[in-house]
């Protein structure tokens, strides 16, 4: 019966299976226009059902080829999903692969970059060797393609392909050709370069990094996103300069990444500097002091998670370098609302940046933590006083005074976590304990026996029994109490306690001894303290000035505990430094399975004796670009036919294709004269301008001001596709020529610096067009309403401007009352609403010299405060209402 209802189901799925085949292969080709203009095939919900039965496990892998040949079409999002079940589908068909080459070949040739890069990465996601050849030959084209898009995910293809068939990649070109693409122009590709070839080159210890390499890099280093600019500073750390006076510039150099906004990037350029100085112990106090702001401002940002970090790396500094923080404890005092497990590692700091001068003011912040609601953090509390009193011993005595009024408060917790301390106490000064013995009787019943301060307050009672009268008291108590404290450390502690006490005190002490001896010699008793109770027993018996001997002894003085020992490995934790190993406490080999190579420094020798193509790029190109500067004045007057005399004339061009997937579609909201004026402003000026659908075209000319060089540019930004065509001429006006003797090499540089300036130019279009869109939402706004609000904020509790009543700020958005202004109290606000801005203005406030600017209500009119604009400890943007 299951055979055939199992055959049922197989037929059943094989009859849609073939229905949908038939509909895929009836259904027409053509290809039509939504209402939104994008092209739209009827093929479209076939393959959608298709991909919804592969998903369900149906096998839909006969109908392959259908799929290939529905592939080569113009919709682009048929072609998405047909690639997805190409994708999935190709080892099943293996054979018919073939044909989907050709039309992944066909689709690597399209105009469209989008549809370029997706057959690229849909080529090379398929996991069958024997197309690797097709792989590798598409790769070495895309890397070449004038799309930066289409070079990113030729980069990260070049990954996949490798992990496919390492011997292909490693034996081809192709590694030739990665390092010639670290000098591309695009930031993101060369990120996307350097993360292939540390992937690819994994095993030999990633990418090599020489001279030429790292001053590239570092040229670049601001062009840059943050995580990027994160690899980068992490993949220098393999460069090891020769002198000391390039270690100084390299460190000159980012020395402003230390200040940078992202938290990553500036731990990636302090251990940079780690690195480079490993080697130079003289500067090693002048490197922690040029960290030490930029950690304390990264620990002040608010953020639980990166203060959990700093914490971590601080510690670890502070272990080399004491005295670096000792000005500063107050900084890692606890904060309102402030997560426990920051304030637990804060408490583990304090133990390493106390000394004689603040040990005083330090425990007694940390004596207010006791009483906290968190019992993790009052026990931490007690344990870092404790390690602080035991290592800086003028402030012994002080701690003492604070357990003992801390004890008499007779807090269950608060007892017991002191008692499980005290022993450590004890042993360093039994001295100075005379005030805290004298509270012991009183407190015992508080203590939590069941817990570990149980033993611990038994083995301060055999310490200090002799002093204290009612010590066999407490101690006949609880042998008579003993079945309800069935722990097994307890119960040793227990024995322990009685013996010794009885060898100072036997009158006292005989009854209740042999009453805990007979019960702990039962059968049924833990076979550890039975025997320990028979031992105990027979030596009071046969030699009890042997047993006077044991007993009669001084605990060792005991040593702080570090769970972190391994910090203490000389030169281990600075390698690790920026890495999961400080938030694990431990090496990386310890939780790492398969650490990859290990890097330590290399000479040049040993770098140029590995595998180093030569670069094709200029390391100076980026000093360069800093002094290229575009010529305010019009070089040819918008002369038509000297424009077209050198557009002909000039023989160095050079093309590209950059995406604008923000910009495009909002470019519509402009006019020529708008995108002509953002030109103008950066002295670029326009020769001729129009738009034929979707297409709008540019004709653009500058000079450059140092070299006279002429630039000619014609620019089409494609709406539809969200990309710009860029084909760029360089040359020299006939007066220029004379004397010059400009390299070609020259001109192709200044097209490579003219191509950068103008899609910085294509990016600002943004801020226009947000201008622009701003004020026509204000003027609807002002238009609809009887008020003049911008925004109507529907909270229950609201600020509103105190003459006109105009909404500002919701509640939730306050960060701080805690600010004076001008003109009295002041609120921080992280946003505000229905505000104008004045003019950037150099103020003086309580906190330094910022740079702000006025905001006023757009009801009335009045100024009501200021927003800061550049904050002295590169906090962010933030907005402040009086």
């Amino acid at each position: 019966m299951a055979t055939e209802k199992v055959s049922f189901l197989e037929s059943q799925q094989s009859r849609e299976i073939i229905e949908l085949s038939q509909l895929l292969q009836e259904t027409s080709d053509n290809v039509t226009t939504s209402p939104s203009g994008l092209p739209l095939s009827a093929k479209r919900p076939v393959i959608k059902k298709i991909l919804e039965a592969m998903a369900a496990g149906i096998d839909v892998s006969s109908i392959f080829g259908n799929v290939v040949k529905a592939a080569s079409t113009k919709d682009l999002v048929l072609k998405k999903l047909a690639y997805i079940y190409i994708s999935t589908q190709a080892e099943q068909n293996a054979d018919l692969v073939i044909l989907a080459i050709n039309t992944f070949q066909k689709d690597l040739h399209d105009e469209n970059l989008f549809v370029r890069g997706l057959a690229l990465r849909t080529l090379c996601s398929m996991r069958l060797s024997e197309y690797v050849p097709y792989m590798l030959e598409s790769l070495n084209s895309a890397l070449k393609d004038s799309s930066a898009y289409v070079r990113k995910t030729a980069l990260i293809s070049c990954i996949k392909v490798f992990h496919l068939s390492p011997e292909h990649v490693l034996d081809t070109t192709l590694i030739d050709q990665l390092y010639k693409t670290l000098g591309d122009r695009d930031p993101e590709v060369v990120a996307n370069c350097v993360v292939a070839l540390n992937e690819i080159l994994h095993s030999q210890g990633g990418m090599t990094v020489n001279k030429k390499v790292a001053l590239y890099l570092l040229q670049r280093i601001r062009d840059f996103n943050e995580w990027h600019q994160c690899l980068i500073l992490n993949t220098l750390v393999r460069y090891k300069p020769n002198e000391d006076d390039e270690i100084y510039d390299i460190m000159n150099l980012l020395d402003d990444r230390l200040k940078h906004h992202n938290s990553g990037v500036q731990l990636a350029a302090m251990k940079l500097f780690i690195y480079l100085t490993i080697n130079i112990p003289e500067i090693h106090e002048d490197l922690y002091k040029r960290v030490r702001e930029p950690l304390l401002t990264l620990l002040s940002l608010g953020n639980p998670e990166i203060a959990y970090s700093c914490l971590e790396h601080l510690i670890l500094l502070v272990k080399s370098a004491p005295q670096l923080f000792q000005s500063d404890y107050k900084q890692f005092y606890r904060r309102i609302k402030e997560p426990s497990f920051v304030t637990l590692k804060k408490l583990e700091l304090f133990q390493e940046v106390a000394t004689d001068i603040n040990a005083k003011e330090i425990v007694d912040e940390i004596s207010c933590y006791i009483t906290s609601d968190n019992g993790a953090i009052a026990n931490k509390s007690i344990q870092t006083i404790s390690n602080i009193a035991i290592r800086i011993g003028s402030i012994l005595t002080y701690s003492l005074e604070i357990f003992i009024k801390l004890l008499e408060t007779g807090k269950d917790n608060i007892v017991s976590g002191i008692i499980t301390i005290l022993e450590d106490l004890l042993n360093e000064s039994p001295d100075k304990f005379d005030g805290l013995l004298s509270v012991l009787p009183s407190i015992w019943a508080s203590v939590d026996l069941t817990s570990p301060a149980g033993p611990a307050f038994l083995n301060l009672l055999m310490t200090v029994g002799n002093t204290l009268p009612e010590t066999p008291y407490i101690l006949e108590s609880l042998i008579e109490d003993i079945e309800n404290y069935p722990g097994t450390s307890f119960r040793l502690q227990l024995l322990n306690s009685s013996v010794a006490l009885f060898l100072l005190r036997p009158a006292e002490c005989k009854d209740m001894l042999a009453k805990l001896f007979k019960y702990t010699m039962k059968s049924t008793e833990h076979l550890e303290v039975r025997e320990r109770s028979l031992f105990l027993y027979q030596l009071l018996r046969f030699d009890i000035e042997t047993a006077k001997k044991i007993f009669d002894f001084r605990h060792e003085t005991t040593k702080i505990s570090n769970k972190n020992l391994w910090n203490t490995t000389k030169g281990r934790p600075l390698y690790e430094f920026n890495t999961l190993s400080i938030t694990y406490g431990k090496p990386s080999e310890q939780f790492i399975v398969d650490t990859g190579p290990t890097f330590y420094w290399q000479s040049n020798q040993e770098i140029d004796s590995q595998f180093s193509p030569t670069l094709e790029f200029d390391t100076a190109s980026e000093h360069n670009r800093d002094t290229f500067t575009l010529s305010s004045e019009n070089p040819i007057d918008a002369d038509a036919n000297v424009f077209k005399s050198c557009w002909s004339k000039f023989i160095n061009s050079d093309q590209l294709e950059i995406s604008l997937p923000e910009t495009s579609m909002l470019v519509k909201s402009l006019t020529l004269d708008d995108i002509e004026d953002v030109f103008k402003e950066s002295n670029i000026f326009t020769m001729a301008s129009g738009n034929t659908g979707d297409v709008l075209k540019f004709f653009l000319y500058s000079k450059e001001e140092n070299s006279h060089v002429l630039i000619l540019c014609e620019l089409k930004i494609n709406i539809h596709l969200a990309s710009a065509n860029i084909n760029i001429k360089t040359g020299y006006l006939p007066q220029d020529e004379i004397g010059s003797d400009a390299q070609e090499t020259e001109l192709f540089k200044y097209s490579q610096h003219f191509s950068h300036y103008l899609t910085t130019c294509l990016q600002n279009l943004k801020n226009l067009i947000s201008e622009k869109l701003s004020y026509l939402k204000n003027l609807t706004n002002n238009m609809v309403s009887n008020k003049e609000y911008q925004t109507y904020l529907d909270s229950e509790r609201i600020y509103t401007c105190s003459k006109c009543h105009t909404h500002l700020a919701e509640h939730k958005e306050l960060i701080s009352k805690a600010f004076q202004g001008r003109l009295g109290r002041a609120y921080l606000f992280n946003a505000v609403e229905n505000v104008c801005l004045g003019q950037k203005e150099d103020r003086t406030l309580i906190t330094g010299v910022h740079t702000v600017k006025d905001i006023s209500c757009i009801g009335c009119n009045t100024v009501i405060g200021w927003k800061y604009v550049s904050i002295c400890l590169s906090r962010r943007s933030e907005v402040q209402r009086e």
